[in-house]
């Protein structure tokens, strides 16, 4: 397939649903990522119904990883998934040549797209962030790319004419991960996005209003863990049952509820590791709750179930 083929085939397999932004399981030193432990995460998100896999994002920690563990988590990720949905590997780092490196890397694997966060720590202006971006591309010209917008983590973030320039001057620009808290933002974002992108919203608390808005799906931390409801309420949007979409929205906030500040990651590992898949700590220094919260998931859990 050409680029514009690629980018319409994800488009079509990302839309309507969820991809969830997969957790990455470590072994005991926190640092090493437990390779064994994926394919069974893989297979766990996909038997749900997700739509796709979004990996080494900021639920899976990709930033706090080595190159080298980066590396090895991309291989099994998209080996272990085997063509059964796109894999979209998140590459971005705050040093242009890494970034450049894992994207390459993510050609030679196989991968349906990549993803790369605005530089983060020091502010950019526009223009610094379009030659970011354009250089990325440059290197991984056949490569789908996603811009990955969350400014409230990084700093920097894909402003609507951004986005439009973006879509304008890249040819491989394939959609948008949008993280943000400002629902009006992501409004304009959506508004100024090409129409041949895919727009995938991650503010789970809102997905649902952002899904009327117009985003095409979700990238969801939580659907690592529990992807049920998420999978339930986008597929009941876009065949136009809202009672329902609104249901599974109010299970997510349930959910959301039992995730500590501070330890939202070491929370979804501790969930599935409840479930049965052994996902280990949260990355130092990034913490651990200090009181489990699976036997408050758990009840929860059956309860979507049964409804």
């Amino acid at each position: 397939m050409d680029i514009n083929e690629k980018i319409a085939w994800l488009k079509e397999k990302l839309r309507g649903g969820v991809a969830p932004a997969m957790a990455t399981p470590v072994l005991a030193d926190g640092m090493t990522v437990n390779t064994a432990v994926v394919p069974s995460l893989v297979d766990f998100l996909l038997n749900a119904g997700s739509s796709g896999l979004f990996v080494g994002g900021t639920t899976g920690e990709g930033v706090l990883l080595s190159d080298g563990e980066r590396l090895r988590l991309h291989e099994t990720a998209v080996t272990a998934s085997n063509g059964r949905a796109p894999v979209i590997l998140h590459v971005g780092t705050n040093n242009l040549a890494s970034t450049i490196a894992l994207a390459q890397h993510a050609v030679e694997v196989g991968a349906d797209a990549i993803a790369v966060v605005t530089p983060f720590f020091y502010g950019m202006h526009d223009d610094g962030l379009a030659a970011y971006y354009h250089t990325v591309a440059a290197a991984v010209p056949t490569m789908p790319l996603l811009l990955y917008d969350i400014p409230q983590m990084a700093v920097n973030g894909i402003s609507p004419a951004l986005l439009a320039r973006l879509g304008r001057e890249i040819p491989s620009l394939a959609g948008i991960k949008s993280s943000r808290a400002d629902a009006q933002i992501v409004r304009q974002l959506i508004d100024a996005a090409p129409e041949r992108i895919v727009f995938l919203v991650g503010n789970e608390a809102v997905a649902l209003g952002l899904l009327g808005l117009g985003a095409d799906g979700l990238i969801s931390g939580l659907s690592t863990a529990v992807p049920e409801p998420y999978v339930a309420m986008t597929a009941a949007f876009f065949r136009g049952d809202m009672a329902e979409a609104q249901k599974q929205q109010r299970w997510i906030n349930a959910l959301l509820g039992h995730l500590p500040n501070g330890a939202r990651i070491g929370a979804i590992k501790q969930i599935l590791t409840g479930r049965g898949i052994e996902m280990g700590t949260a990355v130092p220094p990034r913490p651990m709750p200090e009181v489990d919260v699976w036997p408050a998931i758990r009840p929860l859990l059956a309860q979507i179930h049964q409804a």
